[in-house]
């Protein structure tokens, strides 16, 4: 065996990969953009709406400038937005071989953080309602992986896949209801290993990560002047607290390494503070 340094020890650095991360402007992709970037990576950031997007695009370039210098000299990345409803198919095909074109690269990482829950009563659910929402959370991740893997395959390239799940795909949430976002995680979590297995011999990994409550701007939003709700939800915690977006982004770079992760596929990595334990 090769104990040698490279071949022991993992590297998390993307020099010269394309990263697409879907849901663009939220909360978790500004900081999973950030850590992407600064190991080298290009982003391109997807959402629908392209003002918004294009901002986090210019923050996070900004960021790049003003950071990844003198102690954390690392190069900078080419960084894009782009605007698409990725429960639209062929709006996704047209945006992500776009998305190669405009960076002269074929993207080798996809995280698709894009969805959204709503709470409704199961027997009050609007029908249209549910059907939008399954067709972003489902179906749109779904899209996004056939248009990430096409031309993967179709050149013999390695990739990996993060599908941001939840924890509401193995458990149900209390006390709010969101039958419909429960189903749409755990179809996704079962996508994931579904691809995982039928892509492994393209060596194209995939994986979801699924959180537990984070405190985004749009969590902190639902919770503020609802003390109760936050004391209901960490209640149920075994660390009595909610996570940071930072906490996420290990796991991401591990899930993204080509050598952390070489034999990681078809996992759903849950990282919830404990919540499914009790």
């Amino acid at each position: 065996m090769d104990f040698s340094y490279d071949n022991v020890v993992p590297s998390f650095r993307l020099d010269g990969k394309l990263a697409i991360i879907t849901g663009g402007s939220g909360g978790l992709a500004s900081v999973i953009s950030r850590a992407l970037l600064a190991q080298g990576a290009d982003v391109a950031l997807i959402d629908v709406n392209l003002e918004r997007t294009t901002s986090a695009a210019k923050e996070l370039l900004k960021w790049g400038e003003d950071t990844l210098k003198g102690k954390h000299e690392s190069p900078i990345g080419k960084v894009s937005a782009w605007s698409c409803n990725i429960g639209d198919a062929e709006a996704v095909e047209v945006t992500f071989t776009s998305i190669n074109e405009h960076h002269e690269k074929i993207a080798s990482v996809l995280i698709n953080t894009a969805g959204y829950c709503e709470n409704f009563p199961a027997e009050e659910y609007p029908a249209s309602n549910a059907e939008n929402l399954m067709k972003v959370n489902g179906l749109g991740s779904f899209y996004v992986s056939q248009s990430f893997a096409r031309p993967l395959i179709q050149n013999n390239l390695k990739g990996s896949i993060i599908l941001i799940g939840s924890m509401s795909g193995t458990i149900v949430n209390d006390p709010q209801p969101q039958a419909m976002y429960n189903m749409s995680k755990a179809g996704v979590i079962h996508l994931a290993r579904s691809l995982a297995c039928e892509w492994a011999k393209y060596n194209i990994r995939v994986n979801t990560l699924s959180p537990g409550y984070i405190l985004t701007p749009l969590t902190r939003n639902v919770i503020s002047g609802h003390t109760e709700m936050k004391e209901a939800w960490e209640s149920k915690i075994p660390m009595k607290r909610m996570a940071e977006p930072k906490e996420f982004v290990g796991s991401i770079l591990f899930l993204a390494s080509e050598t952390a992760s070489s034999y990681t596929t078809g996992h759903n990595l849950v990282v919830d503070g404990g919540y499914e334990c009790w």
